[in-house]
């Protein structure tokens, strides 16, 4: 499959300032499970030295708590309504990074954040409702379930 295959899918951005909110309650909970990230990614690796992630930063997002990291973003199957990828803020040292977890908890990429990066996310319309309900439908499963 590889890259190729997320090609080949319209994916939007999602915010947690905006939601919606069923959407990042499932990120949450499926992100819950996961305390260990794999950073072996070529494209992490290579985004990682470009950008002078320091060593302490490179040690810390090994290990992943999803109570302790910042939720910012969620990327989006336009097609199906469920996450492929969410971005978590981590604090080292005063200054902020935003690391982004895809498929199998790995690391996609990682940049110290100066802005809110918030322009580009949906914030209505029908994909926003579509996803809404997507993730409304599959929680209401989650909890049912329990």
């Amino acid at each position: 499959m590889g890259k190729d295959y997320l090609k080949s899918y319209k994916i939007k951005r999602f915010s947690s300032e905006f939601g919606p909110s069923p959407l990042f309650e499932r990120v949450r909970f499926k992100m819950q499970a996961v305390h260990e990230l794999v950073i072996k990614g070529k494209h992490f690796n290579e985004r990682a030295s470009e950008r002078n992630v320091p060593d302490l930063v490179m040690k810390k997002i090994k290990t992943f708590n999803s109570s302790e990291w910042i939720l910012r973003t969620a990327e989006v199957r336009v097609d199906r309504g469920k996450f492929i990828s969410s971005t978590w803020e981590l604090a080292v040292d005063g200054r902020k990074y935003w690391i982004t977890i895809g498929v199998g908890s790995c690391v996609v990429t990682i940049v110290e954040k100066t802005s809110s990066g918030i322009e580009n996310c949906i914030r209505s319309g029908p994909v926003y409702d579509f996803v809404e309900e997507v993730n409304r439908n599959l929680m209401d499963k989650e909890k049912g379930g329990q």
